[in-house]
């Protein structure tokens, strides 16, 4: 086997260029959603981020949610098989899902993420290829993570819907660390794409080459809002975000205060953060409170901790890690940001639908100097 000699690289060593000029007035002229009213976006299925409590909160904030593998299997199966995106180990969706269900057969549609580190191995492309033949396109499969471009194709063959891209990115993630595996996020978005445009083609030429034109999900690596935005003009279809969610303060992580012991954290109206680690202020029972910084416990799903929320014990060498952090903003707050930010890109590149964006926006990249310029 020989060594791969080109340079692969990261959202830091990316800008996107801008339209040479523009039809579009005010950014508002942009439409960053997607036909049916939700955001390019979905939650980590971790349950630092999203639970049964909050998840209708991110449904109104437009932010598609994962059910983690820490809630109970059942609710799970009943959240999956009335079209609420659920997480299952490869044994759960064997169980639920390749044999013939009489029960689960009766429903419409069914929204099943296989949730494993390693999307590369065969059992995925096998289960997925099973439940196909089963249920049709009655169930929607998300799968992953890879982190090898043609391995997408491999997916489309089996007809899976929906890929997670990224191995090793993610804050609460070591196993690149530990490991060495990896691809550079902004390649592995650009490669993935051009394959994907290569599957549509060939898919409408001959339909039984692909059984399907996988979804990108950029998944790890997002530190803020032009990290998201870049994946998007990258080609990824849905950007999957962990640590960033869980600094909501919505989010499901614990959270850990000092100055108010004794009032439920989510009992607080009219919160802002006033920045600078000078924390937040908030209503409650129509008096003012300065409630001081807020952190949020995060960790990945593979950590000591994840181990033990999803069985119960640590099951195998932990390849995640778990850290404090400083909860910034509160979800609606976050997401308005994010959507003007996401119609200003669009307005500079001239694209007026998502879809554009997603398809039409060029990128450059950059020296070393030029990435220290602009990641401030």
């Amino acid at each position: 086997m020989a060594l791969i000699e080109k340079t692969q690289y990261t959202y830091r060593d990316v800008t996107i260029v801008p339209a040479v000029t523009s039809n579009i007035e005010h950014r508002e002229e942009c439409n960053p959603f997607y036909e049916n009213g939700m955001l390019p976006l979905f939650t980590a299925p971790m349950d630092t981020v999203i639970n049964s409590a909050n998840f209708s909160k991110f449904i109104e904030n437009k932010i598609n949610g994962i059910m983690p593998r820490t809630i109970p299997f059942q609710t799970r199966t009943e959240y999956a098989i009335n079209g609420i995106w659920s997480a299952f180990s490869l044994k759960e969706f064997e169980k639920l899902f390749c044999d013939v269900n009489k029960e689960i057969a009766t429903h419409n549609k069914i929204y099943a993420l296989i949730d494993v580190a390693n999307g590369h191995m065969n059992k995925i492309l096998e289960l997925s290829s099973r439940a196909k033949e089963i249920y049709g396109d009655n169930i929607v499969i998300m799968a992953g993570n890879i982190a090898n471009p043609e391995a997408y194709l491999e997916y489309a063959k089996v007809g899976i819907e929906y890929v997670r891209c990224g191995i090793g990115s993610g804050f609460g993630c070591l196993s690149t660390s530990n490991t060495g595996v990896h691809w550079p996020m902004a390649s592995l978005i650009d490669n993935i794409k051009k394959l994907k445009i290569n599957v549509e083609h060939w898919h409408d030429q001959s339909g039984n080459i692909y059984k399907s034109v996988p979804k990108i999900i950029a998944d790890g690596g997002i530190r803020g809002y032009s990290d998201i935005i870049k994946a998007l003009a990258l080609g990824a279809d849905y950007v999957m975000i962990g640590s960033v969610f869980a600094k909501m303060f919505e989010s499901a992580s614990q959270k850990i205060y000092g100055a108010m012991f004794g009032i439920n954290i989510n009992s607080f109206r009219d919160l802002h953060y006033n920045g600078n680690h000078a924390g937040w202020e908030g209503t409650y029972k129509g008096e003012k409170y300065n409630i001081g910084p807020v952190y949020a416990t995060f960790y990945g799903m593979a950590s000591r901790e994840g181990q033990i929320a999803m069985n119960g014990a640590k099951t195998k060498t932990s390849e995640g890690v778990k850290k404090s952090l400083e909860v910034e903003y509160t979800m609606q707050g976050w997401t308005e940001n994010f959507i003007d930010y996401l119609r200003s890109a669009m307005s500079y590149t001239n694209n007026k639908t998502l879809e554009q964006f997603i398809n039409e926006t060029n990128l450059t990249v950059n020296s070393q100097n030029a990435v220290d310029v602009v990641n401030k």
